[in-house]
């Protein structure tokens, strides 16, 4: 399948606005093709706390693979550059899973600045990408970056391969109302879940990491969805009944 080059050029925020530029290899040191937040605001995740953060609505669901993060790259002020951040994603924008946290260095305020490996997204399914800033290099005021670029395909079901996996997957309770104990027999390499419901929409996923794990199931509508757990070897599906007020 064609990789996709998302540049990130429509987001919501707290802040200044500005438009992104996407250079083959560097990015420029003009204060209007980056972005910029002086004003700490409420986080459209209810786990973070208000701040300066960004997030993107690509408008469609991508599978997410490698990034690139260009850093506040204007002279004299390259303090206001994100140092420690943490990123979530998520499908519907209510729901948030985290990837995780780190460190963006501080940008040398040079037009031939090429940027820095950002976090691999592992192929995760997204329609938003949350970047909330919790230090800068400095600049205790405001903080910016000026260029986000991540790999993507076009998420559909068949980006599951189709392949059953020998795995054990059981869903307890089941049926269930406020959340169900998803169990694997085992951790496989690169194993995420799926939350599918009868239409084939994805409503949840995220990463594998424990044999077994918690699955809220309190804001779903009383019915049937599927549970498939993947990797790129194949994949395990079982039903998950719900029955909720």
């Amino acid at each position: 399948m064609n990789k996709i080059i998302l540049l990130f050029t429509l987001f919501t925020f707290s802040g200044l606005s500005a438009n992104a530029q996407a250079y083959p290899d560097r990015h420029n040191t003009s204060y209007t093709d980056a972005w910029v937040s002086c004003e700490e605001s409420e986080s459209p995740n209810i786990k973070r706390d208000a701040g300066h953060w960004i997030m993107y609505d690509f408008g469609d669901q991508y599978s997410l693979h490698e990034s690139t993060i260009w850093n506040f790259n204007v002279p004299d002020t390259t303090s206001r550059g994100m140092n420690d951040i943490v990123i979530d994603y998520s499908n519907d924008g209510e729901e948030w899973i985290e990837l995780g946290e780190y460190t963006v260095a501080e940008a040398p305020g040079s037009t031939i600045y090429q940027g820095d490996e950002g976090p691999n997204f592992g192929g995760v399914i997204a329609k938003y990408i949350l970047i909330s800033i919790i230090s800068t290099h400095g600049d205790a005021s405001c903080a910016g970056m000026s260029e986000f670029r991540v790999n993507a395909t076009i998420s559909t079901s068949t980006n599951i391969t189709n392949k059953e996996l020998e795995l054990e997957l059981e869903a307890n309770p089941n049926p269930a109302s406020e959340f169900t104990m998803i169990k694997v027999g085992e951790v496989l390499t690169d194993l995420q879940y799926s939350l599918l419901d009868m239409s084939g929409k994805l409503l949840r996923q995220g990463k594998v990491t424990n044999t077994n794990f918690r699955l809220n199931t309190s804001a779903l509508t009383s019915g049937a969805y599927t549970l498939t757990v993947h990797n790129q070897d194949g994949n395990k599906s079982i039903l998950v009944n719900v029955v909720n007020n």
